[in-house]
């Protein structure tokens, strides 16, 4: 089990993080289920975002719109119901959620392995179609090494090895691999130039840990551990000294985590630290929370994060009028940013 530390309270009713992504409106608690050593419930609890068992659930979008972390995430917080003992019908749904994902991964070709991503990412960041997340094919990873473990069923355990194929893979290639610092990163945005977003790294590299341990797998247990020590090398780079930062993208501004995202971080570096010690991962988690207590520091941040926001707006037209913009309209620079395996 997590040890207090990494615990928190209840998910909130909300479902999903939204602009300024208030953790006092919306939070994700740590994983109640988690085991070191082993692979059984996921280390960020995702149950907030599965509301009835049942596959697809009312309202969600159709496939070819939604980002592949909603498919995924979805069913990690219906496999969390089933663990918490809320009945089979949570891992059905689960497994039939798994069963769309194996029908949408690519098995051959230039982006194998891959929940390619067929249109445009809708803000922030300059991606143009196919395109790849390390953060979905990580979280993809976890969920299918826990349903083969329910299973048997060895279909979900070659999709998780497959899954970590652009994990290995440069993102100028086709991949979702950048290189931070001389080291290996892995990239839930695989921009040009990379964009690190920090706490999509973290969960592409629990997918490492996941099939390593789950799955017995030695290399993708060299990645894990490889990756943990770019991440805790490199945590300096994240810490604005009052707050952490979403990503490392050279924005006109720092993108300053929203409160949301700065209490996950804080959770992904205990629960990573619980995984593979290390000091620097425990002496951020401690320190960040430090930022989070102070007044001044919460209001600094927030000031942050608003300033950000009006200089690269969420809605893309807006964005890409602006002089500094990344979001570039004309089809020839999106297309020039598109991997070169993908094309």
């Amino acid at each position: 089990m997590v040890d207090d530390q990494a615990k928190d309270s209840s998910p909130r009713k909300r479902s999903q993080a939204s602009f300024f992504s208030s953790v006092a409106s919306f939070s994700l608690p740590a994983g109640a289920h988690v085991t070191p050593g082993a692979v059984r419930g996921y280390y960020i609890d995702m149950g907030i975002k599965a509301e009835t068992p049942e596959w697809p659930p009312p309202g969600m979008p159709p496939a070819e719109l939604r980002l592949r972390v909603a498919t995924i995430q979805w069913a990690l917080g219906a496999y969390e119901h089933y663990l918490a003992g809320e009945g089979e019908a949570w891992l059905a749904a689960a497994v039939s959620c798994a069963e769309e994902l194996l029908d949408e991964q690519q098995t051959s070709g230039a982006l194998v392995g891959g929940w390619v991503h067929a249109r445009p990412f809708p803000h922030t960041f300059p991606l143009r179609p196919p395109w790849l997340s390390a953060m979905s094919q990580g979280e993809g990873a976890s969920l299918l090494v826990r349903l083969y473990a329910e299973t048997g069923e060895e279909r979900y355990a070659e999709a998780a090895r497959r899954a970590l194929l652009p994990l290995r893979l440069d993102a100028s290639d086709g991949g979702v691999r950048a290189t931070l610092d001389g080291r290996s990163f892995p990239e839930e945005y695989p921009t040009s130039p990379p964009s690190f977003v920090l706490n999509g790294g973290m969960f592409a590299i629990w997918g490492l840990h996941d099939v390593g341990v789950g799955l017995a797998e030695p290399q993708a247990l060299a990645d894990f551990e490889q990756a943990v020590d770019t991440l805790a090398a490199n945590l300096h780079r994240w810490d604005l000294g009052y707050w952490s930062r979403y990503d490392l993208f050279p924005h006109p501004v720092p993108n300053v985590a929203s409160s949301f995202y700065h209490d996950l971080h804080i959770k992904q570096l205990r629960m990573t630290h619980l995984l593979a010690p290390r000091q620097e991962l425990a002496e951020g988690a401690e320190r960040w929370a430090a930022y989070t207590s102070s007044p001044f520091d919460r209001r600094r941040a927030f000031a942050g994060k608003a300033l950000f926001r009006l200089v690269v707006p969420r809605n893309r037209e807006l964005a890409r009028r602006l002089p500094w913009s990344a979001i570039d309209g004309s089809e020839e620079a999106q297309v020039a940013r598109t991997p070169r395996g993908a094309r």
